[in-house]
């Protein structure tokens, strides 16, 4: 089978393709260009994307680095977005939530250009990971942020977290709610 066609097929191009020409029209059309600002004003910016792609945390040679199953950069090749996948029939945990958190706060502290952290299932969200979500975005009824589906780090900066859930090769997002 023709590397072309085969990539294709694959659930990272999958999500890149709808990320960029689904995604943004969604926002759009339902008005959440302010909400989902930062990673709204990101999605132009992309040039590459990178799979199973490491980010270094820092400068230095000895910095570690942390990967991700998707990395879309821009020219310059700083992070834009980072993704983890989950391609199993099992649903998206707790754990996997964790993890895609862990790894994506300091990469938002070291680089200011990150504007979300993605995960994507091909399953459902259990409720242990839906309240990872909700834990980490400060969500809840006295939400004061104008922001949706916000990692805060500072009072300027941080990050969208977003949850896709994606079948028979649609996207949807589960979180934020657009």
């Amino acid at each position: 089978r023709p590397f072309e066609e085969w990539l294709h097929d694959t659930i990272e191009y999958g999500f890149v393709e709808w990320l960029i020409r689904t995604f943004v029209h969604d926002v759009r059309e339902t008005r959440n260009q302010t909400s989902m600002g930062t990673l709204y004003d990101a999605i132009p910016d992309i040039d590459r994307i990178e799979l199973r792609g490491g980010v270094t945390l820092g400068e230095e040679a000895e910095e570690e680095s942390v990967s991700f199953d998707v990395v879309l950069r821009d020219r310059m090749g700083q992070p834009l977005v980072v993704t983890d996948l989950n391609d199993s029939r099992e649903p998206a945990t707790e754990p996997m939530l964790e993890s895609l958190i862990r790894n994506a706060t300091p990469v938002a502290e070291s680089n200011e250009k990150l504007s979300a952290a993605f995960f994507v299932t091909s399953s459902y969200y259990e409720p242990g990971a839906l309240e990872t979500a909700e834990e980490a975005t400060g969500g809840g009824l006295l939400k004061r942020s104008k922001n949706k589906s916000f990692v805060k780090l500072s009072r300027k900066e941080g990050y969208h977290l977003c949850l896709v859930e994606t079948r028979e090769g649609e996207f949807h997002v589960s979180v934020p709610e657009l």
